[in-house]
């Protein structure tokens, strides 16, 4: 058999993947899109949208690719499919049945698939489970070496730190918790109390944008209930958790080893033990409560929007109950009080009950899976 007749009897789908859905956040465009003309449409939407938006080059690349097995022989189609915005298992499940359909519209014996690489590794084992994949194009953008533009790159990715929800919850969330957490050392006389309070405000501010409590408040009026709960919630927690470090710290500076830590290095280091764990002691009932308000403010709200999340922060609560006692134990042997067999017995105990709850998460899930399909 010639080349050219083996190239006529492969079929190729050359497949692009936006996983967040860019496409059908920024252009309302409904997917999966099949055929050149549709995804070059789609695609120059998109790049007019938002030029700086590297999915648009991805869709260019997967029809040059497209253009190019064609030119060479292969009997081939083009494709785009998204996901979700939310990302995580809906965005999967979506592509999923996206590429379903694509592959029962062309019967192909094999995919390209075509990615800007960020997603390759959570993309390729469900398109595997459909179809073989025989090549990934990944696209790499080219960025101008001169410094100006360098700068105005990073000042794009700084503003997606600060405003994209997916990072900064991560980028201003987490400074923000240990900033506010370090206000109660500061007031007790450990810093000059003029940093406290800077690092209490800067701490508060990162924690706002964050979590978007700022959006919240802003948009009260149109809130549905369910808005109400999650920012309740959040609040709450945030307050709650904060009373319970500052507990902490002051149970913790009551210790007569804590005053003699910082006059003799070696018994600092003797000490420690115990005075970490009297801060763990009394601050671990208000700090657990703080969290399991959050943890239940965001199962309610997402039991009300009838998300498939709430399996997810159920889990997490369950969690969260399952390490109190293991904790609580843990802050029970550094003050010399404890028992590390009890602790290994909690530690074991709660993690067979987390198998068990994810066993039946998965069987749940799995069985949906069935019954829709």
């Amino acid at each position: 058999m010639s080349a050219a007749a083996g190239r006529e009897q492969s079929s190729l789908l050359v497949m692009c993947v936006d996983r967040d859905d860019d496409i059908g956040a920024k252009t309302g465009a409904v997917t999966p899109i099949i055929g050149r003309e549709a995804c070059l449409t789609a695609a120059s939407k998109l790049a007019l949208a938002d030029p700086e938006e590297a999915d648009a080059n991805a869709i260019f690349a997967a029809i040059k690719v497209f253009d190019e097995l064609s030119a060479k022989g292969y009997k081939c189609e083009v494709s785009l499919i998204a996901g979700d915005t939310t990302g995580g298992f809906e965005a999967d499940q979506k592509m999923r049945k996206e590429m379903q359909k694509v592959a029962r519209t062309f019967k192909a014996s094999g995919a390209v698939l075509v990615s800007d690489g960020v997603e390759d590794e959570k993309v390729l084992p469900i398109l595997q489970g459909i179809m073989p994949v025989v090549s990934v194009h990944r696209v790499v953008i080219k960025h101008s070496a001169s410094v100006e533009e360098s700068y105005a790159v990073l000042g794009r990715y700084l503003k997606m730190l600060v405003f994209d929800p997916r990072y900064s919850k991560w980028a201003l969330g987490v400074p923000g918790i240990l900033l506010i957490t370090s206000v109660p050392f500061l007031l007790f006389n450990l810093l000059p109390q003029g940093t406290a309070i800077f690092a209490g405000i800067l701490g508060i501010a990162f924690l706002i944008r964050a979590f978007d409590i700022d959006k919240m408040i802003s948009s009260i009026g149109g809130m549905k209930p369910s808005g109400y709960i999650r920012l309740f919630s959040i609040l709450a927690s945030i307050l709650i958790i904060i009373a319970s470090l500052i507990q902490g710290v002051a149970a913790m500076t009551r210790l007569p080893e804590f005053q003699g830590a910082f006059a003799d290095p070696q018994a600092m280091f003797e000490s420690m033990p115990k005075i970490l764990g009297v801060f763990l002691g009394e601050s671990i009932n208000f700090l657990w409560a703080g969290l399991g308000v959050y943890f239940g403010g965001t199962v309610l709200y997402n039991f009300l929007r009838g998300s498939i999340r709430v399996l997810r922060d159920l889990t997490g609560f369950a969690i969260l109950g399952l390490l109190y006692f293991p904790f609580l134990q843990f802050s029970l042997i550094l003050q010399g009080r404890g028992s590390t067999q009890l602790l290994i017995s909690f530690v074991l105990f709660g993690l067979s009950v987390v198998f068990l709850i994810i066993g039946l998460i998965y069987y749940y899930l799995r069985t949906r899976r069935k019954v829709k399909g």
